[in-house]
């Protein structure tokens, strides 16, 4: 039985549609799932606008930082098999980095180093305390760094010949220091990629093989992948971006400087980005958020236990702040961020009276860089997919806010 008012929930679809398309998006798709079945699906418009291809539940499209999640919890597997314990150095697993520095300030903006107060711990990965970054943000002199030798993030990397591996990323990075010692901070940063790599040094394979073993083939979720077969390119969303000065959004491959590159996804990578490298469909993504969903609710445990669900969905953060209160710098969009914790590879809502996105307690998950959208909510039984692609859009933020709105005031 449906815990929802289905009335009032359909106006959901409508609202998203009339208040954000096609000003803000050319489309999008959304479902909610409860006891693993579809309880709502609304799609609107088009998925390319030029060619006039609407949106379906088997389009596929680019889920960025969706991937972290699914990768987090493949990782997890592995814990339940005593493969890793939360608390181990990083360092156990890739020696490489068992000196590495942390970046200190000098006198006149001098690059200067010292020596971490703690080791990288495996929980550090997970919760983006490691002292990592991402180039792309190009906020401090560390960032210039990852810009410089070639690795602004994981998907888009490009050294002189081509295509780092993911032991070319590792030796790479143990030349750069961390931006701060690990578990000081928080700062959203590559370390799901890290832990990407670290499960093909446990398991002895790639992480697409892992991935496909683990979590893909035993769901069914026959459509993700990090590179395309060329049958499914007809089902391949094009990817937008904002141009504030427009504002409008057009074409990426229309950018000619993007923080974020066009890839065709035809051809297989040097290495497999656990962080943002993933393509997904509506349709996967609720297979995958359903039976997370179900492993909390100690209804299943065909990806994860009871308890390691409930591990991945407690906040990890020191002294249980929320991300506001850790992070080494200030938050686009901070205040959507009040009351949200980070758990093992996704946030999760701590307190709903200091967030003002409608969130209830224990709510988990995260999004795209494309305005990619995934939670659960563990107190109410349902997860929530949303689809679209359009980069550097902060509508984002508050269609987030307005969906949970409108999920809520539609339960019964």
């Amino acid at each position: 039985m449906s815990n929802f008012d289905c009335d009032k929930l359909i106006d959901l679809g409508e609202f998203i549609s009339k208040e954000y398309v096609p000003k803000y998006f050319p489309g999008f798709s959304i479902s909610i799932y409860e006891d693993s079945q579809e309880s709502y699906y609304f799609q609107s418009k088009y998925l390319d606008k030029v060619q006039s291809r609407s949106f379906s539940k088997d389009s596929i499209f680019r889920i960025f930082s969706m991937t972290k999640p699914i990768v987090s919890t493949a990782a997890m597997q592995l814990h339940e098999k005593g493969k890793f314990n939360l608390d181990d150095s990083v360092g156990k697993f890739i020696p490489e980095w068992n000196d590495i520095k942390v970046y200190k300030s000098g006198s006149n903006g001098s690059f200067q180093v010292e020596n971490p107060k703690r080791n990288m711990q495996m929980v550090d990965l997970f919760t983006h305390t490691a002292g990592l970054t991402y180039g792309l943000q190009k906020q401090t002199p560390v960032d210039k760094e990852y810009v410089r030798i070639g690795i602004e993030n994981v998907v888009d990397s490009r050294g002189p010949n081509g295509s780092l591996s993911s032991n070319e990323i590792i030796n790479l990075l143990s030349e750069i220091p961390l931006e701060f010692s690990p578990g000081d901070n928080y700062n959203y940063s590559l370390s799901i990629d890290i832990l990407g790599f670290i499960i093909e040094r446990i398991s002895d394979s790639s992480l697409e093989d892992y991935l496909n073993n683990n979590i893909f083939n035993p769901l069914g979720m026959n459509d993700t992948s990090f590179y395309l077969n060329k049958e499914k390119i007809d089902r391949f969303a094009p990817i937008y971006r904002w141009n504030i000065q427009e504002d409008s959004y057009e074409k990426l491959a229309k950018n000619k400087n993007p923080k974020i590159k066009d890839i065709d996804f035809l051809n297989k990578p040097a290495c497999f980005s656990g962080g943002g490298g993933l393509l997904s469909t509506i349709e996967d993504y609720q297979k995958f958020g359903s039976e997370l969903l179900n492993s909390k609710l100690g209804k299943s445990d065909l990806l994860v236990s009871k308890n390691t669900a409930d591990l991945m969905m407690s906040n990890h953060l020191p002294n249980n702040l929320d991300m506001t209160q850790l992070s080494k710098f200030p938050l686009a969009g901070e205040e959507y961020y009040k009351g949200v914790g980070y758990g093992l590879g996704g946030s999760i809502v701590i307190d709903p009276a200091l967030n003002p996105n409608n969130s209830f307690e224990g709510d988990f998950g995260w999004g795209g860089a494309a305005s990619t959208l995934f939670f659960i909510s563990p107190i109410n039984g349902f997860s929530v997919v949303f689809m679209t692609q359009v980069l550097e859009s902060e509508e984002t933020r508050r269609l987030s806010k307005d969906i949970r709105t409108i999920i809520r005031e539609s339960l019964v």
